[in-house]
């Protein structure tokens, strides 16, 4: 890889850390406010659900509009939407735990937050990859999708002692300042980041729909949906799961989410960094070992009794993600043309989240019969996902 692509992916990388910094932050912080506030974890679930929804719908969009304008521009956009939303979702906490907001507002208020990083937000990742993938060859493609996934991933590690170092401010401080420092990102990639070659950006009337039945993407739309559905259930249910399981008050239980979250994203930037980006795997062996591993950790979180196996129940499942979410995402760029790439980041990027609208919804609804009940079902999303991985022979194929 020559040194300007490899300044510009680097420039894409660390801005692109605020967005999982700012996520990590946010999971840590919002359910213990939601239960002070007297929100159920249903309630919580349907926020996320809300936003997903829209995102399904809006994704597909800024990739094909990334083809059209370019990469920077709709990565621009999402990063000011994100920036936005945190800003308003932080401001309706406060309003509520101050009493300066109506209480029956407050839900519909942190939903209408939420849904502001899924009209615009939901731009940063379809051009983000297709960015990615118009300076990559293919060979480099994994390599190369694999390290926006660091970039989550990494915020994900450090947000939880950002947000630590932060509190002395005040609870919120933490997601006002993962605000800040996505309108910082936007103003670095302006700046800084060059723009697609021009030959990749076509006409309006030129641009390719990939649809979400494309046979060259339809598997790994399925892997995508069994591996949101699991990610985003256990994002939602984790602090309340930690704190039901080990007995843990609010506090206690904000301290020990944040760990967790760190574990789970540490391991997933642990293997990326050392088995993706230096041994560089094809496609098929990462989403083979990727869904295997989650399966193993969904078990032990199910098992663990105190702290030391949660947690390792965690890393397990983190690895699993760290392998399995760029696999896909890279097989899925492998299988289309140079120019459907904004196209086909938009659609799996899209599709991804259908498993964050049922994925929290009903591993919520499960969360109120058995605290077990979100882990065993990711369990079997798993099994099935290795099981049809297995059988597809799209899937075996999926490489350079």
């Amino acid at each position: 890889m020559d040194r300007d692509r490899r300044r510009a992916f680097r420039l894409l990388f660390l801005c692109l850390v605020c967005t999982g910094m700012g996520q990590a932050m946010l999971f840590a912080i919002l359910p213990p406010a939601a239960r002070e506030l007297g929100l159920s974890p249903v309630q919580v679930s349907i926020i996320f659900v809300a936003s997903a929804t829209i995102w399904v719908f809006v994704s597909p969009m800024w990739g094909r509009r990334s083809d059209v304008v370019g990469r920077r521009r709709v990565i621009l956009t999402g990063l000011l939407g994100f920036a936005l939303s945190m800003v308003c979702l932080a401001t309706t906490l406060a309003g509520a735990l101050g009493g300066w907001i109506w209480a029956p507002l407050v839900w519909p208020a942190l939903i209408a937050s939420r849904c502001l990083f899924a009209l615009f937000g939901s731009g940063t990742g379809p051009a983000s990859q297709a960015y990615v993938a118009d300076r990559t060859e293919r060979e480099e493609r994994t390599a190369g999708v694999a390290l926006l996934n660091a970039a989550f991933a990494s915020g994900q590690t450090l947000g939880p002692a950002v947000g630590a170092g932060l509190a002395i401010f005040g609870l919120l401080a933490p997601i006002y300042f993962s605000a800040a420092l996505a309108v910082l990102s936007a103003v670095a990639i302006w700046n800084w980041l060059p723009e697609t070659p021009p030959h990749r950006v076509s006409p309006a009337a030129a641009v390719p729909r990939v649809r979400f039945t494309d046979p060259r993407v339809r598997p790994f739309v399925l892997i995508s949906i069994l591996v949101q559905a699991a990610r985003s259930t256990t994002t939602i249910t984790l602090a309340f799961f930690l704190q039901d399981r080990l007995g843990l008050d609010a506090g206690a239980t904000g301290r020990i989410a944040s760990l967790g979250f760190m574990v789970l994203a540490m391991a997933g930037l642990g293997v990326q960094a050392t088995v993706v980006q230096r041994l560089r795997p094809a496609p098929a062996p990462m989403i083979f070992a990727g869904l295997a591993s989650a399966l193993a950790g969904f078990v032990l979180l199910v098992a663990g009794a105190s702290l030391a196996p949660l947690l390792g129940g965690l890393a397990l499942l983190g690895m699993g993600l760290g392998l399995t979410a760029p696999g896909n995402a890279a097989a899925s760029s492998l299988a289309v043309r140079p120019e459907e790439q904004g196209a086909v980041a938009g659609v799996t990027g899209a599709i991804g989240v259908v498993g964050n609208i049922f994925g929290p919804l009903l591993g919520t609804l499960l969360y109120e019969v058995s605290p077990d009940g979100p882990y065993m079902l990711n369990a079997a999303f798993m099994a099935i996902g290795l099981t049809f991985a297995a059988a597809h022979p799209r899937v075996r194929r999926a490489r350079p």
